[in-house]
């Protein structure tokens, strides 16, 4: 985590000071601390951090390092691989190409199932195969939207993707949140 802040930092030209003080902490030493490593910052510390610095990775960083839903639920960063936009627009057709084989699958699999409880261990097996192609288009679909900070406001854009959501209808605010299918 320190590595990343440093690098961010110095890419966006900033001084600890101009950071510390962006931040509104009482003093440099109190930034040093956390882009040191030497105390954990808050969640809100990461998210105006990432403000900041412009480096909205950070906040994926943070969540995996540091938060126990991301913990289980995000993908490692990928650090290894060519993150350009058109690398990641090129992967994306290949995953998504392997993704719509899985989801012709997994239709047959799943079609009058209602749990493990109906499946053979053999379709078990085919489950988990498809589903691990799914997670890779979505791996993809987020390293894009972490590319896309470069061109756009992402979270206005999400905003904007939920308010359309609630003018279709696609949620009802007097549902609870997460309803189970079946």
């Amino acid at each position: 985590m320190q590595a990343i802040i440093q690098q961010a930092r110095k890419k966006a030209d900033k001084t600890q000071e101009q950071v510390s003080r962006e931040m509104h902490l009482g003093s440099v030493r109190q930034y040093q601390r956390l882009e040191y490593g030497e105390q954990e910052m808050t969640p809100e510390q990461a998210v105006h951090l990432a403000k900041i610095l412009d480096c909205h990775a950070l906040t994926m960083v943070y969540c995996r390092k540091h938060c126990a839903v991301g913990q289980r639920y995000c993908y490692d960063i990928l650090n290894n691989v060519d993150l350009s936009p058109i690398a990641i627009l090129a992967k994306y057709r290949q995953e998504e190409r392997e993704a719509h084989e899985a989801l012709e699958q997994l239709a047959e699999i799943m079609l009058n199932k209602h749990g493990v409880q109906d499946c053979t261990e053999e379709e078990l097996k085919d489950l988990w195969r498809w589903a691990l192609e799914m997670l890779d288009l979505e791996h993809v679909i987020g390293t894009l939207k972490l590319r896309l900070w470069d061109f756009l406001d992402v979270a206005a854009l999400i905003r904007d993707h939920n308010l359309k959501c609630l003018e279709k209808r696609y949620v009802d605010e007097k549902k609870p949140d997460l309803p189970l299918a079946g």
